[in-house]
């Protein structure tokens, strides 16, 4: 009986100390979770200076290929100067031409001879002619001693016809016209010459002189024996009475 009253003693003894050691391992726990749950939102409520503290340390430890993108900016910003020069090498010359001899460019037109300067003399020259206004300035009779042949203004060197436009009396103007009439009328009825006058300069009046013949005898004249022009080498009177 002592045996057993001892035993009985002795057990709730031990199961009171196993009930407060799992006790305090469970409270230890619950501290260690409270422990880490606030410093975490202690760290989140302070995580720009956290971020800032930490920042050298993480400069510091960066990986070498986080240069790399600058290196390859750099090649890029390189390329564009490379390239032009690579175009530039590769365009093709066109080889020169051999055996072939180009011709020459005038550095400026020709001159054309003026008019005035046109050679109008020899032979058998002919057309059909009206007066100035009407056809425009080629085959035309200006006035008595004048007309346009070939697009060149001729005065007749032999004479001298009346006025027309700026004559001094009506008697003037109505004998310049008849002669300029008669002149047309001479040049349209066949072929004529074209000769110079030796010893005669043009002078102040513009255009080619020239004497106009047919079958060796001036058509100047012709209109002079009419009374309808003069000599112009003579002395000049006024067709006014």
């Amino acid at each position: 009986m002592s045996s057993r009253t001892a035993s009985s003693r002795r057990s709730p003894a031990k199961r009171r100390k196993s009930s407060r050691s799992s006790g305090g391992q469970g409270m230890t726990t619950w501290l260690v979770v409270l422990a880490v749950v606030a410093g975490g939102i202690a760290l989140y409520d302070n995580r720009a200076a956290v971020l800032k503290e930490m920042a050298p340390l993480l400069s510091k430890e960066r990986p070498a290929s986080a240069d790399a993108p600058s290196k390859s900016s750099d090649n890029r910003e390189k390329e564009p100067q490379a390239r032009p020069q690579a175009t530039a090498a590769k365009t093709p010359v066109p080889p020169a031409d051999v055996g072939v001899t180009k011709a020459a460019v005038p550095a400026s037109r020709p001159a054309v001879a003026s008019p005035e300067t046109a050679a109008l003399t020899g032979e058998n020259f002919s057309g059909k002619f009206y007066f100035c206004g009407t056809s425009g300035l080629d085959n035309c009779v200006m006035s008595g001693d004048t007309f346009w042949y070939r697009k060149t203004k001729i005065v007749l060197a032999d004479i001298a016809a009346p006025r027309t436009d700026g004559a001094a009396c009506q008697q003037e103007r109505d004998r310049g016209f008849a002669a300029k009439v008669r002149l047309k009328d001479l040049l349209s009825s066949g072929r004529f010459d074209l000769e110079t006058l030796k010893a005669q300069s043009a002078g102040a009046i513009p255009g080619v002189m020239r004497v106009a013949t047919r079958d060796g005898r001036s058509l100047g004249s012709i209109l002079v024996s009419e009374g309808l022009a003069k000599p112009r080498m003579a002395r000049q009177q006024s067709w006014c009475p």
